[in-house]
C-alpha cells in the first residue's frame, strides 16, 4: 500500500512540474525559492497620494506606480521619513506618535507592528545600527535636551533617554542632530542650534559640533567644535550626506544653505574622522561653495575611489525657501575628496525638490533618479568607470515626486 501510495505521489509530482514549466517557473517556485525584489522607490502623485513601486530592475522599462504600486492610504503623506530594511518599512506617525512596522502585500500596505514613541512626532535622524535595532533622534522640542530612543524591531521593544548633550540657551531655541554614525563601540552625532522668531526668522548657529559618546552606555566621551560651517550632516530621512569609504574614513557634509540651516554666509563643506582617530580631522575641509560647484549642496553619495556624488543647487533659479522644491534648479557633481580642483558636472536635466533620497550606487553604476517638474521622471544610469549617463527605468503617470530609491533589503 505504500509503494503504491508512493508511486502515485510521483506522477503527481512530475505533472506539477510539467505544470510550473508550461505557465511561469518564476511564479510556480515555492515561496522560499523566489529571488527577492531588490529595490524600493517611493513616489508622491500630483494630488498627493503616496505610493510604493518594488522594482526588480532599474536599468529600462516603464512603470505606472498608480496602476501597479501600493497605496499608503494611512497616513496619506509620510513624506521622505520612511525607512526601508530587510523588506519591512518603518516610519513614524506624527499624530499618534507610533513607529509603525510594515510590508507590501497584494498591491497593499500592510500595518504588522507598532510601539509608541511619547515625543517623536518627526524623526531627526534616524539610523539602523546592526539588523535589529533602530536608532532615532526626535524632532527638535523647543530649549530641551534632545532624546533618542533605541527600538529593536523584531519584538518592537523601545527604550527612550535624553542624550547628553546641552540643551539651546540664549539666542538658540531649538537643535538639529544631523548625522548618526556608529564606529564599533562609539557613536559620534553631528548637530548645531538654531534660532526661530519673528525678528530674525529661522537660521543656524556658526558651528559644527560633532559628539561621541560611548556605545550602548551613551556616555558623552568628547565634543568637536569646528565654525568653518554650520549644520553638519543635515536630515539623513531627506538625502544621504555621509558615508565610510574603503579605508573606514568618515566623511560628512555640511548643509548651511537656505532650506536646512539657512546660514547660507558660511560654505557647504565635506567634514571627515580618520579611521581609527578618535576626532574631527582638522587638517582636512572640502569646502564646496567655493570649489566650482560654487553652491550651496545637500546630498552627497560615495562611488568609490575618492570619488563621490553631489547634489547642488543653482542660487540663480529660485528666490526663496517656497521655490526651492517646486522648481528644478539642481544639478549632479562628480568630485574627488582628495583633489578639490576636480569635479564634473553630469548632464542630467536639472531636478527639483529639496528631500530627496535620489542616488543609489551599486558597484560601478550609480542610479539617479530625476524629476524635471515637466512630467520627466527617469531613472538614468551613470557608468562610473568610463563616465557614461543613459536613461534608464522610466516612470510614467501623474508623479509629481520620486521621493525615495534604495535597495529593499540589506546584503
Amino acid at each position: 500500500m505504500k509503494e503504491k501510495n508512493k508511486g502515485k505521489v510521483g506522477v503527481i509530482l512530475i505533472l506539477f512540474g510539467m505544470l510550473c514549466g508550461m505557465l511561469s517557473f518564476t511564479s510556480c517556485q515555492p515561496e522560499k525559492g523566489r529571488e527577492k525584489l531588490p529595490y524600493s522607490m517611493l513616489f508622491m502623485t500630483t494630488d498627493g497620494q503616496q505610493y510604493i513601486w518594488q522594482a526588480e530592475q532599474l536599468d529600462t522599462g516603464t512603470i505606472d506606480p498608480v496602476i501597479n504600486g501600493a497605496l499608503l492610504d494611512r497616513p496619506a503623506k509620510i513624506w521622505y521619513y520612511m525607512l526601508v530594511r530587510d523588506g519591512f518599512y518603518y516610519f513614524v506617525d506624527s499624530k499618534t506618535e507610533y513607529l509603525i512596522k510594515g510590508k507590501i502585500q497584494d498591491k497593499k500596505f500592510l500595518r504588522l507592528d507598532s510601539v509608541y514613541l511619547e515625543g517623536f512626532s518627526y524623526p531627526d535622524n534616524a539610523l539602523f545600527l546592526d539588523d535589529r535595532h533602530l536608532f532615532i533622534v526626535n524632532h527638535s522640542v523647543g530649549r530641551k535636551k534632545k532624546r533618542y530612543a533605541k527600538i529593536n524591531v523584531q519584538d518592537m521593544r523601545v527604550h527612550i533617554d535624553e542624550l547628553a548633550l546641552d540643551a539651546p540657551a540664549g539666542p538658540f531655541d531649538n537643535m538639529s542632530v544631523g548625522f548618526v554614525y556608529k564606529r564599533g563601540e562609539q557613536l559620534w552625532m553631528g548637530y548645531t542650534y538654531h534660532y526661530t522668531n519673528s525678528e530674525m526668522g529661522y537660521g543656524s548657529a556658526d558651528t559644527v559640533y560633532v559628539a561621541q559618546f560611548s556605545y550602548p552606555e551613551m556616555k558623552l566621551l568628547n565634543v568637536d567644535k569646528d565654525a568653518r560651517s554650520t549644520y553638519p550632516g543635515n536630515v539623513n530621512t531627506a538625502q544621504q550626506n555621509t558615508f565610510e569609504d574603503e579605508k573606514g574614513d568618515f566623511y560628512f557634509m555640511s548643509a548651511p544653505g537656505i532650506v536646512r540651516g539657512a546660514n547660507p554666509q558660511q560654505p557647504t563643506a565635506i567634514y571627515r574622522i580618520k579611521a581609527g582617530e578618535q576626532h574631527l580631522d582638522t587638517s582636512y575641509f572640502y569646502n564646496v561653495s567655493d570649489s566650482q560647484i560654487h553652491n550651496h549642496a545637500y546630498g552627497m553619495w560615495y562611488l568609490g575611489g575618492n570619488k563621490a556624488i553631489v547634489r547642488s543647487e543653482r542660487k540663480d533659479l529660485f528666490r526663496d525657501y517656497k521655490e526651492h522644491y517646486l522648481l528644478p534648479h539642481n544639478e549632479f557633481y562628480e568630485i574627488d575628496l582628495l583633489d578639490p580642483s576636480y569635479s564634473r558636472k553630469l548632464d542630467l536635466p536639472l531636478d527639483r525638490g529639496s528631500s530627496r533620497t535620489c542616488v543609489l550606487v551599486e558597484g560601478d553604476t550609480a542610479y539617479i533618479t530625476i524629476n524635471d517638474g515637466k512630467g520627466n521622471n527617469d531613472v538614468w544610469l551613470y557608468r562610473t568607470k568610463d563616465q557614461h549617463l543613459e536613461m534608464g527605468l522610466h516612470i510614467a503617470g501623474n508623479i509629481d515626486y520620486i521621493f525615495r530609491l534604495e535597495r529593499l533589503h540589506t546584503e
